[in-house]
């Protein structure tokens, strides 16, 4: 049986959180077979997280890196109110899942030993400046030896777990799913995406983004008609879908009790 390769981390975190548009999540919940998306590198926003992607490795021991598909998660729940501005997306609300790990990496790693793949769980790495990933290469950098020395497959992944430090608060793990026989997964891909099955049961709470701070006014008051009547809607279709979700809505903006005195 297949196991999954940790890079950087001592242990298998418990639970991992993953903000996704509920466009997204229905996908996932309302199809036959329950599939979540891997996606390509190339993919990615930030230019310093492929910066390395395609670079030439034949240099170092002749290595030549693999296509690679990766799932991105949070470890924690800090910085929540970053993360919900963050993630959003016009005209999709947002969800926050909370994934049971140990089952959703028994999935990929079914999906691993059927389709001839490898899997990684690596924690993402924040301590380099941008000058120091744009200087990393070069053999004067105090951080050469540490990514490039005696090149592998691990070093590839760790490099592809780099990511600036402004980014620190992000607190990422990422799945990397690398197939050894691209043919076996052709009726998997769609568009730079890896779509591989999964138990749902690993969802275990599903998190409607916050309401906008209210005030005493109609304009507020209609758009938190409007946020409550929708999140109904969703609710509905998930638990039609899923009935064991566990659907909440944010807390972030709940209202503070008023302290009428201080006691002295």
């Amino acid at each position: 049986m297949k196991e999954i390769k940790l890079i950087d981390l001592p242990k298998v975190p418990a639970y991992i959180y993953k903000y996704i548009c509920t466009s997204r999540v229905l996908n996932i919940l309302e199809q036959e077979p329950h599939q979540i998306g891997f996606v390509s590198p190339e993919l990615w926003y930030d230019p310093y997280e492929i910066k390395y992607l395609n670079t030439d490795y034949t240099g170092l021991n002749g290595y030549r890196q693999p296509t690679i598909y990766c799932f991105c998660a949070r470890m924690d729940l800090q910085n929540e109110e970053a993360s919900w501005k963050i993630y959003k997306r016009d005209n999709d609300p947002l969800l926050r899942l909370v994934i049971q790990t140990e089952v959703f990496i028994s999935s990929l790693l079914s999906f691993a030993e059927e389709k001839e793949c490898d899997v990684y769980l690596a924690k993402v790495n924040y301590n380099l400046k941008k000058a120091e990933i744009d200087n990393l290469y070069s053999t004067s950098s105090p951080h050469y030896q540490d990514f490039f020395q005696n090149f592998n497959e691990e070093q590839y992944i760790k490099i592809m777990s780099l990511k600036r430090n402004a980014f620190k608060y992000e607190n990422e793990v990422r799945f990397f799913i690398i197939p050894r026989n691209p043919g076996k997964v052709n009726d998997n891909l769609h568009k730079n995406v890896l779509n591989v099955p999964v138990d749902v049961n690993m969802i275990k709470r599903i998190t409607y983004y916050p309401a906008n701070k209210s005030e005493e006014n109609l304009a507020s008051k209609i758009e938190i008609a409007k946020y409550d009547a929708e999140r109904k809607l969703i609710r509905e279709r998930i638990l039609k879908a899923y009935p064991a979700a566990n659907f909440k809505k944010s807390i972030l903006y709940n209202k503070v009790l008023k302290v009428d005195k201080i006691e002295v």
